[in-house]
């Protein structure tokens, strides 16, 4: 059968998707991993932390490759981070860019993917200094949501290719370690659960929320109120008047200026309120009466009500079902 292959950017390297993949199996292999791997998920672990590390070193000796890691993915930065890794390397960044090769193809498509560079010339290919002559790759989904990313490299000057046998079997272990997160999470009883007791229906994923809270692109007078708004968050009042004055406008211009652009200064204000108590509710984990404060709020139940305003959600309910997302 005549291989499939997608090529991206270099064309000394090629990308090999799980679904595209056509390298012939050794079911002698695939079976002996397979056992393994259902032992893994059976296995009873003190914490998530040591099963993750039970799986990355599993992975390592299948796979025979250098050093592992666990990324996950974090919408509110847009970047990735490392939560475990295992093998020859060292600790390394803890933030790390999604448009590095390994993570663009995996988490761009949702599919398991690996590299094999045959020239020996990984070009940017490189993590915490050390030069990668390949890598495996598979996103992780949690819950129904992108959570991160299972990665396994050898570095430069390795002998050892990865094959088909690694890519259908790194998308097994990639579902297994999903199902060890949610197992692991301080939710049992799960966002399914948790939905059913929804006074709203069209409950979002986190990453809808995230890009309905995004900051608008906002132009002239609109984005000086952005701009002003965002520095007066969690420190000043973000009463029209006060930024008006900071503009040196009176309260009277600004709102005719903002009206000539069809928009209004709470419609402003309520954009850039919502973007940070996303952040504040699941990154900074900050208490709801310091959330309504810092967002110059009246009180805790105007803040209460203008967040189920945004989402249909209340911000308690929406921590716990993302907190877990940030």
């Amino acid at each position: 059968m005549e291989e499939q292959r997608q090529v991206i950017g270099n064309p000394r390297r090629v990308v090999v998707s799980a679904e595209q993949d056509a390298y012939p199996h050794n079911s002698e292999i695939l079976v002996d991993r397979y056992r393994r791997l259902h032992d893994l998920l059976t296995a009873t672990y003190p914490t998530r932390n040591r099963h993750s590390q039970a799986y990355l070193e599993c992975g390592l000796e299948m796979f025979r490759a250098d050093f592992a890691l666990l990324c996950r993915w974090r919408y509110l930065q847009d970047d990735m981070v490392v939560e475990q890794q295992a093998g020859t390397i060292s600790d390394g960044a803890a933030s790390l860019n999604p448009k590095e090769d390994w993570f663009d193809f995996t988490i761009t498509e949702k599919k398991a993917s690996y590299v094999n560079d045959s020239n020996g010339n990984s070009g940017r290919m490189s993590y915490n200094g050390a030069s990668i002559r390949a890598y495996l790759c598979a996103p992780l989904v949690v819950s129904g949501q992108l959570y991160g990313a299972l990665c396994f490299f050898n570095s430069e000057g390795g002998e050892r290719r990865f094959t088909g046998d690694d890519l259908a079997t790194i998308d097994l272990m990639a579902k297994g370690v999903a199902k060890m997160i949610e197992l692991h999470k301080k939710h049992p009883e799960g966002l399914a659960k948790l939905q059913t007791g929804f006074a709203t229906e069209g409950v979002k994923s986190f990453e809808e929320y995230v890009q309905q809270a995004r900051l608008p692109e906002a132009y002239g007078v609109p984005g000086r109120v952005v701009e002003v708004l965002q520095r007066r968050i969690g420190n000043s009042p973000l009463s029209i008047d006060h930024i008006a004055d900071e503009m040196n406008l009176s309260k009277r211009t600004l709102q005719r200026r903002l009206q000539q652009q069809e928009i209004s200064f709470a419609q402003l204000r309520d954009q850039v309120r919502f973007h940070h108590s996303i952040n504040y509710l699941v990154e900074n984990v900050m208490s709801i009466d310091s959330i309504s404060a810092s967002l110059d709020f009246s009180d805790r139940t105007s803040f209460t009500n203008a967040f189920k305003r945004w989402t249909g959600l209340s911000p308690s309910t929406f921590r716990k079902l993302f907190r877990d997302y940030a």
